[in-house]
């Protein structure tokens, strides 16, 4: 399945990555997002953020150099909002929840572990049920794997995900979705909103 382009210009492209299509290149040579929207788009472009292999949804592709630097900072001062849809095989907590953790990358098993507060860092989400297995959750930050992680360490692991603990599936992939993404555009500073759905789960 390839990657659908929600939007395109000279300075950015928005678009749904399917899952387990990487972001960047791997020293591997596999096939990734960054190749493609050269191959498709023409020109050098930047992924200035990522999302896991088996994550699916919006990325945002950095067409220009300043739209990179625009971007990055951007993430860096964390005024890009990020949301996501998720699923697992156990029922979730109702109403809506607030995830602090800190976090630590396990360099040997590439996997994220909750930690100390002075052996990692801080991330935090916000979750809202949408049934009793699906929630939508918003990122404050972005660490490694977080909400994988952070799902699982509270005993609700993502379906599919079984890297984590979660229960194996028919899809590729887990079932996390990038569903909402909104930042200023790096040129003219306009404010813009993109919005996806997933059929996977």
């Amino acid at each position: 399945m390839d990657p659908e382009v929600l939007y395109l210009d000279a300075a950015i492209a928005v678009v749904s990555k399917p899952a387990m299509l990487m972001v960047e290149p791997d020293k591997f040579g596999n096939p990734n997002l960054q190749d493609w929207a050269e191959n498709e788009f023409g020109g050098i472009t930047w992924a200035v953020h990522r999302l896991d292999r088996p994550t699916s949804g919006l990325v945002v592709l950095a067409r220009k150099k300043y739209s990179c630097t625009h971007l990055m900072r951007q993430f860096e001062s964390r005024t890009v909002r990020k949301r996501y849809k998720l699923k697992s095989h156990i029922e979730l907590p109702e109403g809506t929840w607030n995830w602090e953790d800190f976090l630590k990358k396990d360099q040997l098993n590439f996997k994220s572990i909750i930690v100390s507060k002075n052996e990692g860092k801080r991330a935090s989400l916000r979750g809202i049920r949408i049934d009793s297995n699906s929630a939508e959750v918003e990122l404050f930050t972005g660490r490694y794997h977080q909400i994988r992680a952070q799902a699982s360490h509270r005993g609700y692991p993502i379906l599919g995900d079984i890297f984590y603990g979660g229960k194996a599936w028919d899809n590729q992939g887990v079932a996390l979705h990038a569903c909402h993404l909104s930042f200023n555009h790096p040129k003219t500073n306009e404010k813009l909103f993109f919005d996806s759905d997933t059929k996977r789960f």
